[in-house]
């Protein structure tokens, strides 16, 4: 595309409502209370007699649900700590390749389209993208940049090179291993302030664990004076006076504790990652991320005397 006529690309826009001529897009929002996910075995598409392995069913906070299993790979999206189910993910010679509507609208900035050009107008917090479908060249903030492979229409959407994306909004990007079942990669996107710093994170999970064990200590149904609970409860006090940094993700600060701990770098709100992790599961496999209720009896059985 050369400069000129992109320059009238620009202008064309610009000059046009985004409520129109928005095919071939698909209508998107911000996703909202969609902070967790429970990984289980699907037992209505698994063959437990004949079939290879397992399948597993992933179930969101809001109800939706993602079909996975061992073997192949699926790439998991949250976007400002929230998970957006069931995304197409492209990769293409090492790029990351995501539906730029989708991921525009869900960080809460607009899209439009011009059908017969091809070429789409994105605008996020006073930052302006100008792509065409089959052009390496784009208008990144009023500069002609060129992307690492060209944007392209894939089942009706205009999919871009999400870390150039990412870099032209200024919006945090990570790709992390560990937070999915089977180490399945989640992409999180985050725009939000981060209001939350590394040393308080921890500060918040300590007393957060310290509070909860308080709470757990006191369930005689796991603190029976057993051989087996005293052994379980030291373990979980000791990993608690342990508690460390490990990992972080765009939105979350990740502790290592009784277990993972994941602090929202925004709003300080604790989620355990529990779960054994690796290939091989039983009938009671169970996996996932949930919000810390500090008082909750039963906080820490989970693995720890629960299967």
């Amino acid at each position: 595309m050369k400069r000129k006529t992109i320059r009238s690309y620009v202008v064309s826009i610009l000059m046009c409502s985004l409520l129109t001529a928005l095919v071939p897009f698909t209508a998107f929002g911000e996703t909202k209370n969609n902070t967790w996910y429970r990984c289980t075995i699907d037992a209505e598409r698994t063959d437990f007699e004949n079939g290879k392995y397992w399948i597993q069913k992933v179930t969101y906070e809001n109800g939706a649900t993602t079909t996975i299993n061992p073997v192949d790979r699926f790439t998991f999206l949250m976007i400002n700590n929230q998970f957006i189910p069931n995304v197409n993910i492209k990769n293409e010679n090492g790029h990351t390749l995501v539906p730029i509507r989708l991921i525009t609208e869900e960080l809460g900035g607009k899209a439009g389209w011009d059908a017969k050009k091809k070429t789409a107008a994105i605008d996020y917090q006073n930052k302006n993208i100008i792509l065409q479908a089959g052009d390496k060249h784009a208008v990144i903030n009023g500069k002609n940049v060129v992307l690492p492979i060209a944007a392209q229409i894939v089942d009706n959407s205009l999919y871009v090179p999400l870390r150039a994306v990412a870099e032209a909004f200024q919006i945090e990007i990570s790709y992390n291993l560990g937070l999915m079942p089977f180490e399945n990669p989640l992409i999180s996107l985050d725009g939000r302030a981060k209001r939350v710093t590394k040393e308080e994170a921890l500060k918040v999970a300590s007393d957060a664990m310290k509070q909860a064990y308080t709470s757990f200590s006191k369930n005689p149904a796991y603190a029976d004076g057993s051989d087996s609970s005293t052994k379980a409860l030291a373990e979980i006090k000791q990993k608690i006076d342990q508690l460390a940094y490990k990992d972080e993700s765009a939105g979350y600060w990740i502790l290592i504790g009784p277990y993972d701990i994941l602090v929202d770098k925004a709003t300080g709100a604790l989620f355990f990652k529990y779960g054994k992790k690796g290939t091989s599961v039983s009938g009671s496999y169970s996996e996932g991320i949930t919000p810390v209720n500090v008082n909750d009896p039963e906080v820490f059985a989970r693995d720890f005397f629960l299967g």
